[in-house]
């Protein structure tokens, strides 16, 4: 057996020891109906922007986003966030500046896609593994995966003035009071201009009130 081929024994070797047995390449991309920000349930409207959030705490509202079973199972929630900027320049954002801050007042920060779609396909849990998460990604998680993930993930993002964009973060799965007590913390939004921040944001991520 030549150099070349004992390479692509050991890869596929590994690959197939990673991936979880549910996963096996058949993921589908799942569309998102994008609503206007002030359409949801959850929104604010500050400083000429208007954020709107679509907390999916269920494992039914979490497969309208991400075909993921295990997303539930693996104690993740997604939080789908519309924000459009009805200001006369434009905005930076980025996905890792955005919190979510508990009933006791603690800044959780999101968790990287990179080690949601690893938890969701490898068989044991991710600190388990020495190997690369960037070569455990592209041996172990299904290409679909991977682009339906990259597409939806609210990573860098540049909004135009008088435009509107979306993405989603990911977050430590809450219980229903927990979840009524926690709020979203946007820390670092950038007005493009003249590079200055705007006062930051912060607002419940579900309507009512804890027990």
């Amino acid at each position: 057996m030549n150099i070349l081929m004992k390479r692509l024994t050991i890869t596929l070797l590994f690959t197939t020891l990673l991936l979880a047995p549910t996963l096996s390449g058949k993921y589908k991309i799942k569309p998102i109906e994008v609503k206007k920000a002030a359409q949801y349930p959850v929104h604010i409207d500050f400083q000429q922007v208007v954020i709107g959030a679509q907390v999916c705490d269920t494992e039914e509202e979490i497969l309208e986003l991400f075909d993921a079973k295990k997303m539930f199972q693996k104690g993740i929630m997604p939080v789908l966030l519309v924000v459009e900027n009805n200001n006369s320049f434009a905005l930076e954002m980025n996905g890792e500046d955005i919190y979510l801050v508990t009933r006791d007042g603690t800044n959780v920060p999101p968790i990287p896609p990179i080690e949601v779609m690893l938890e969701l396909v490898l068989r044991k849990p991710l600190d388990s593994y020495s190997t690369r998460k960037e070569i455990m990604l592209m041996q172990a998680v299904p290409p679909n995966m991977r682009m339906d993930f990259e597409h939806k993930s609210f990573g860098e993002k540049l909004i135009a003035p008088l435009g509107s964009d979306y993405g989603v973060v990911f977050f430590p799965l809450l219980e229903d009071v927990e979840l009524r007590g926690a709020r979203l913390y946007l820390p670092e939004i950038r007005n493009m201009t003249d590079d200055n921040l705007l006062m930051f944001f912060e607002f419940p991520i579900v309507t009512g009130t804890p027990d």
